[in-house]
């Protein structure tokens, strides 16, 4: 008797606990713009607090203020929506309630929850059906891949680099900074590796340029002036510092000297019209030639957010199909425009993806031709041709040599071009050279970098020889 007595007043309360928000009064939800700016006035707080404790230097206190003061600017623009749309009345909810759970809760007790029924093993307990989870499993699965490749040759660049921008597609920023690290380590002369952990430091910091991004920005600057990432990144940098004319500067500057159609004009503008609206500056009175430009490449389409999903759930062979059909339409496209080096680079490096060296070395050979002496172009050229000689396994053939010994020519510090360059000098006998360039490879690594032990083992092991 004192069973059902419980059974009861549990039920009561479940019952009770389900209608009591039904019954009371509707709160009338706040306004989006008041949610927002409350949050953000919580933020501000939190820069101040941490700059009094001296986690943030002032520079670093200033972007961050101008990068709040931007979104409070952005959400005051926008529409001053209710959070939640208000919701109907419901007449008849409250009652089906007091019916149906206590209804459903009983058959439910009856089917399985009384006390005579033997037990039921959990490997026997019927199990629902597995949900779809390919849109998430595809970006898991290469960087899974990603992994295998990096634990096989820990130096190679490419791979790490790709699995930082596979974790930063899926939100893992810090991941990413940590795989862009390494890949430093390994490459720490190239300027693509310095701007893409330059890129994670940002997105770690929710858009905000900090010291250890621009850092990375300044580094990848000195390997190549002209880097049209590094650029932008660094002109943000300057905006969120409160130094906007030093921003438009440099970004007008890299407008200006941008290929028509390059894919960042668009987002390049909009940040020129942002910075001089704000500041209260005209753009011609920095660059009185400005002209206006084409923001996208018409003979390259950019795929919408529909396009990506559709293309992420696509099995993986007709996505490599895919991905081999676009590389082919953009060098079906450079046949009718030649000159273009940027189109070529692209070329070269969706060929070195997809694993067609020979094609790849191509790209980047016509590249060359176009801009000759360009070190990321040789850097990347380089990368190619060792594959192309299975580098480590074999010897060198003249061309990957002649190809090294220019790009030291013009990138002095190039760890790829010492490293290799001193193992076929060493297969040909000239242990001096490859003992001095071994040693220049030695001192641009960090102390504690994990190759730099070997590369002094294998140093000491020639001078030993002398």
């Amino acid at each position: 008797m004192i069973f059902p007595l419980v059974l009861a007043l549990i039920t009561a309360l479940a019952i009770a606990a389900l209608l009591l928000p039904l019954l009371r009064r509707r709160v009338v939800a706040p306004r989006r713009l008041d949610h927002d700016l409350a949050i953000y006035r919580d933020q501000l707080a939190e820069v101040e607090r941490e700059r009094a404790a001296g986690l943030l230097t002032a520079q670093e206190a200033t972007a961050a203020r101008s990068e709040i003061e931007r979104r409070i600017l952005t959400a005051a623009d926008a529409p001053d929506a209710a959070l939640a749309p208000a919701v109907p009345p419901r007449r008849f909810l409250p009652a089906a309630i007091a019916i149906l759970v206590p209804a459903i809760a009983l058959g439910i007790y009856f089917q399985i929850g009384r006390p005579e029924l033997p037990p039921q093993p959990v490997a026997e307990r019927p199990r629902p059906p597995a949900q779809s989870t390919t849109a998430d499993a595809a970006p898991m699965e290469m960087v899974r891949r990603l992994r295998e490749r990096i634990e096989k040759d820990p130096n190679d660049v490419e791979a790490r680099l790709a699995l930082g921008r596979a974790q930063l597609a899926i939100g893992r920023a810090s991941d990413a900074v940590q795989s862009f690290r390494a890949a430093r380590q390994v490459a720490p002369d190239r300027a693509d590796v310095l701007v893409a952990l330059g890129e994670a430091l940002t997105f770690e910091s929710n858009g905000v340029v900090t010291q250890p991004a621009r850092d990375a920005f300044a580094a990848a600057l000195t390997r190549d002036a002209k880097n049209p990432a590094a650029r932008f990144y660094m002109g943000l940098a300057e905006a969120q510092g409160g130094d906007a004319n030093a921003a438009l500067k440099r970004w007008l500057e890299l407008e200006a000297d941008s290929p028509d159609g390059a894919p960042w004009l668009a987002t390049l503008a909009q940040e020129i019209d942002r910075v001089a609206r704000q500041g209260g500056i005209d753009p011609k009175s920095i660059r009185p030639d400005r002209k206006q430009r084409a923001a996208r490449d018409p003979g390259m389409p950019q795929p919408s957010t529909d396009d990506i999903r559709r293309f992420e759930q696509l099995p993986p062979e007709q996505r490599e199909a895919q991905i081999k059909a676009m590389v082919d339409r953009l060098a079906e496209r450079l046949r009718e425009t030649p000159d273009d080096v940027e189109g070529w680079k692209r070329l070269g490096r969706a060929r070195t993806v997809l694993g067609q060296h020979a094609q790849a070395a191509d790209a980047y050979a016509t590249a060359d031709r176009l801009r000759p002496d360009d070190p990321e172009i040789l850097a990347a050229w380089a990368e190619v041709r060792l594959r192309l000689d299975e580098a480590g396994a074999k010897p060198l053939t003249p061309e990957t040599i002649a190809l090294l010994r220019r790009l030291e020519k013009v990138r002095p510090n190039s760890g790829l071009a010492l490293f290799f360059l001193a193992q076929a000098d060493e297969l040909a006998g000239d242990r001096e050279a490859a003992i001095n360039r071994l040693r220049r490879l030695r001192d641009l690594m960090p102390a504690d970098a994990p190759a730099r032990a070997a590369i002094e083992k294998r140093l000491q092991t020639l001078e030993d020889k002398q």
